[in-house]
């Protein structure tokens, strides 16, 4: 070690169980650097671990600076993550950062490969579901945070051991956001009008129209859809249009920076720990619930799902979906779409990506066949063994 950081973390390396050169050994990739990212980031910088990878593709803004303590006004209009890299750096001249401006979507796995633990700081479910079937396909632990006023939730998710954040995914994420998920079936622009006035929203059919060719067909999508994802295909009035709907249908989730900061402190704990491979004990499991108003902090216990879609033993991971030889492909599509919450399934089978219209008695599908679905919502596709149902049975 660096004699100026024998000095420089003194303190912390007196606690007992605590190995400096473990923490200067140890590398953490920060998905989303937010509220949480930032503290996160932060803590880790001075504590000297030797490498931060940063990872964001938004840009900062005005309402980021009460709990994103990395930026200031100057920042606004910048990436992210290329403004916290930098502060990091400035902070503690021994880490090495490396950012990336970008969805972490589009990242190669050699990022993750790399790296020790990943910590995941997203305000997106469906992000959140990717990056965790990245973690188990990879085997690197993952620290969960998440926040929402004045309350906050912390999951560590080690590969085979704990539950991933999709075993238990149905009861612990809200109903409304899984129905968001599963919005495939064939809509016409017609009915997004009839349900947007439903809501107090008047648009035209001809806006509705725009709106379908770039995915955005259910309320649920205006509500939940990354905006950023498609920001460039936008003109101005389609974007100040769903900008608006989206304030009116789900104002933007309240954050406070000290119940950010609490959250990220237990995040950064945990993290510390897996860097410290058992010399601190071994990671909490089970989730974390933060209630601030009432200083009460519940470990809830979570049970690895053996049958889960993602961490699952590999013999019980496979599942049957039964389905009819008359459907077609875009039924198919809507079952999966319910059953699994996937907004975007694109069926495999062989070597061919089927199309919507095709009916199943053409594709070639036989009994006991095995399918791929490919979605945004997992890193790697998903495989189903087909049963055909004969029609007359069911």
């Amino acid at each position: 070690m660096h004699p100026e950081s024998l000095e420089r973390y003194d303190r912390q390396a007196r606690a007992p169980g605590w190995d400096q050169a473990l923490i200067q050994g140890g590398s953490v990739a920060i998905v989303g650097v937010g509220a949480l990212g930032c503290e996160v980031a932060k803590n880790l910088a001075l504590m000297g671990v030797g490498k931060l990878v940063l990872i964001d593709n938004d840009v900062v803004e005005l309402s980021n600076l009460s709990r994103q303590m990395l930026f200031t006004e100057e920042d606004i209009g910048r990436y992210k993550s290329e403004v916290a890299a930098r502060k990091v750096k400035n902070m503690n001249k021994f880490v090495e950062v490396v950012h990336y401006n970008s969805d972490v979507r589009m990242l190669p796995e050699e990022v993750f490969e790399e790296v020790d633990v990943i910590c995941s700081c997203l305000d997106s479910w469906g992000v959140r579901r990717w990056l965790n079937s990245l973690t188990v396909s990879l085997g690197k632990p993952m620290v969960d945070g998440s926040i929402e006023g004045f309350y906050g939730n912390v999951q560590v998710v080690i590969p085979g051991k704990t539950a991933c954040l999709e075993c238990h995914g149905e009861n612990l994420i809200s109903r409304e956001e899984r129905l968001a998920e599963c919005t495939l079936r064939r809509r016409k622009p017609e009915e997004l009008v009839k349900d947007l006035a439903e809501q107090g929203v008047n648009i035209s059919q001809e806006v509705a129209e725009e709106l379908f060719k770039l995915n955005i067909k259910t309320v649920y999508d205006l509500k939940y859809s990354k905006l950023e994802n498609i920001a460039d295909e936008l003109p101005p009035h389609l974007k100040d249009l769903i900008l608006e709907v989206r304030e009116r249908l789900k104002p933007k989730s309240p954050a406070i920076q000290s119940v950010s900061a609490t959250i990220a402190g237990l995040m950064t704990t945990q993290i510390v720990k897996l860097l410290h491979r058992g010399k601190l004990g071994e990671p909490d499991t089970g989730l974390f619930v933060y209630d601030a108003l009432n200083s009460r902090l519940t470990r809830v216990k979570l049970v690895r799902m053996k049958n889960c879609i993602v961490c699952g033993d590999l013999e019980e991971q496979i599942q049957i979906i039964d389905i009819q030889r008359e459907w077609t492909v875009q039924t198919l599509k809507e079952l999966i779409a319910l059953r699994y919450s996937f907004p975007d399934p694109e069926i495999l089978y062989g070597t061919k990506r089927l199309n919507d219209d095709q009916l199943i008695i053409d594709t070639g599908i036989k009994n006991e066949d095995v399918i791929y679905i490919s979605t945004s919502r997992r890193h790697m596709p998903l495989p189903l063994k087909i049963k055909m149902v004969d029609e007359t049975l069911v």
